[in-house]
């Protein structure tokens, strides 16, 4: 649990967060009990579709609302913004962007205006949106090598879309 336990403070870094025991004891149980934890999360699905992911959804699960989660650009954007109370540029409609040029370009202006955070892609969504959280810049490295100890998706956001 101590590598579990160092992922969930290295993603959650930057986040004023209250309720740290409880996630690493649901995590515990997820861990130990996979079972128990999908059925108290109504995920009994993932156990049939995909048992070997019991601990990545639970990870994903208990950390859920600091993930920036959307199928579409504009909307991922809006909650970059909120990320950043506000402060942050508006959404290039006049770049007429795709997906891989939003990312790019969202990761620039991460980098101009928050230098110490980055944008990483976090967990398979199990759906067709996209998962990104801001971590903090020098973390990543070890983010990475975690969730690959874990066989949970991570990439940064200039990797997304080249895989």
């Amino acid at each position: 649990m101590e590598k579990t336990k160092e992922l969930i403070k290295l993603l959650l870094a930057d986040f004023e967060l209250e309720n740290e025991d409880e996630i690493i004891a649901n995590l515990t149980l997820a861990k130990e009990n996979p079972t128990e934890y999908l059925k108290e999360n109504d995920a009994e699905w993932l156990e049939e579709f995909a048992p070997e992911d019991a601990l990545q959804f639970a990870i994903i699960n208990e950390i859920y609302d600091f993930i920036i989660v959307g199928d579409k650009i504009d909307e991922i954007h809006e909650l970059i913004v909120d990320e950043f109370e506000g402060d942050f540029p508006e959404y290039p409609y006049e770049l007429k962007l795709n997906t891989q040029e939003y990312l790019e370009w969202v990761s620039l202006q991460i980098d101009e205006n928050y230098p110490d955070l980055e944008l990483i892609e976090f967990g398979d969504s199990f759906s067709d949106s996209i998962q990104l959280l801001l971590v903090l810049k020098k973390d990543v490295a070890r983010i990475k090598e975690l969730a690959s100890e874990f066989d949970i998706r991570c990439n940064r956001a200039d990797e997304i879309l080249k895989l």
